[in-house]
């Protein structure tokens, strides 16, 4: 038994991921900030409120992926009965192991790592090209360097900063991740007083 809850408290990451993307429903741009305006609240106040809930929000997903990674990379990919299973060659010994080797593999799909086991290839022209696709998304995220984050950040389109900050998570990019959460902010700060006009 102990080592069952051993295995789940390995899956932290997921369980944090989980909880952050489901808790992103409730935007705090276009749900809280409204919300707390209608309240009377001042917007100084709304705007540290939003703010910090958006920031940590997104440290929930930095963390969540860095997390990941470690899990695949540090440790899943380094044992050798868990990549015998992960190729096919043996069967998961339970449900944990069966949920760690299909988050190996779609994180694996994400990177373009085929060197552990092959997918059978989509009809779907996204699905099949989303390796392309992400690897020249990626380019352009890390070619551009911290402004390009910055600029990420600053978009006041809900969700538009979830892909930067897998990025950041997963290649472990503490300053694009910075960068990112300072656009954030800013952006946070015209959505508040944008809504105060509204309202």
């Amino acid at each position: 038994m102990r080592k069952k809850i051993a295995k789940l408290l390995e899956l932290w990451s997921v369980f944090l991921l989980a909880g952050v993307y489901y808790i992103s429903y409730f935007n705090p741009d276009l749900v809280i900030t409204p919300i707390l305006l209608l309240n009377n609240h001042s917007k100084p106040w709304v705007v540290f409120v939003v703010g910090f809930i958006g920031f940590l929000e997104m440290l929930g997903g930095y963390t969540g992926w860095s997390g990941l990674r470690g899990l695949v990379v540090e440790k899943w990919l380094k044992d050798k009965e868990f990549v015998r299973k992960l190729k096919g060659e043996e069967r998961a010994d339970n449900f944990v192991e069966g949920l760690e080797i299909r988050l190996t593999r779609k994180y694996l799909k994400l990177t373009d790592n085929k060197e552990y086991y092959e997918e059978p290839v989509s009809k779907v022209w996204l699905f099949r090209n989303i390796d392309r696709v992400f690897k020249w998304l990626i380019f352009v995220l890390k070619s551009g360097g911290m402004f390009m984050m910055f600029i990420f950040g600053l978009i006041p389109i809900p969700g538009f900063r979830v892909i930067p900050d897998v990025l950041c998570g997963s290649a472990r990019w503490k300053m694009g991740f910075i960068a990112l959460s300072v656009g954030n902010f800013l952006k946070t700060i015209g959505m508040v007083y944008g809504w105060s006009w509204v309202l």
